[in-house]
């Protein structure tokens, strides 16, 4: 994108003005397979999902489209996405929710939601356990936490982690989750396509950490 790893690790952590909805626009890319695998594990409908970090809500909207027993809210800290984002759940008003908001702090009631989804948001996390708790909280007894990060392995090669990417392997935040409340953890490893990096091509790793709120 011929800007420098900081600026990117920036906007990767609050997409702004055009470079930002370009990051996005990637993002959508990289992270596709990722959202594939988060929606084959949804249960059945009719379900409450909300999704933290949802960018500019590509993947919301094709999951609208293709599942017409879901309700959908998402939350984001980055205005521009927010805006992009809403106008690709238009049309889907009845059953879609876009807001501006600190997704460490959740300005939703307790037991609201039946699925909490996340993709690529925790590195940014300031406090993990009382993130976790808090996205516990907001889920219904027995709803589906379903979390998406790259390995701990795969950001240290894109050099992330140089830039405040708080890093986790999937054993270890699996491990998190249980100590914030969840029950049943479990984690699913995906090989992604090879990246070019300094020009050698590099495995990419990603995995789905998937727990549920205790009844």
């Amino acid at each position: 994108m011929g800007m420098r790893q900081k600026d990117y690790a920036r906007l990767l952590r609050k997409p702004e003005g055009t470079a930002g909805l370009e990051v996005a626009l990637t993002m959508n890319r990289l992270n596709a397979l990722m959202y594939r695998h988060c929606f084959e594990l949804l249960p059945s409908g009719p379900i409450r999902i909300l999704e933290t970090g949802t960018g500019n809500a590509a993947e919301a909207s094709a999951l609208l489209q293709s599942r017409k027993d879901i309700h959908y809210t998402g939350i984001d800290n980055a205005l521009d996405m927010v805006s992009d984002g809403k106008k690709r759940l238009r049309a889907f008003a009845e059953r879609a929710v876009y807001l501006q908001g600190d997704a460490e702090q959740l300005p939703f009631p307790p037991e609201h939601f039946d699925v909490l989804l996340s993709i690529n948001t925790l590195y940014f996390m300031e406090d993990l356990k009382a993130t976790l708790q808090s996205w516990l909280n907001v889920l219904k007894p027995g709803g589906l936490l379903l979390l998406g990060l790259r390995s701990r392995e795969s950001m240290e090669q894109l050099g992330l982690h140089k830039h405040g990417f708080r890093l986790y392997e999937a054993n270890s935040l699996c491990t998190m989750l249980e100590h914030a409340g969840a029950k049943a953890c479990q984690t699913y490893q995906i090989i992604e396509p090879e990246r070019e990096i300094k020009g050698q091509a590099k495995p990419m790793l990603s995995f789905i950490c998937k727990g549920l709120k205790a009844k």
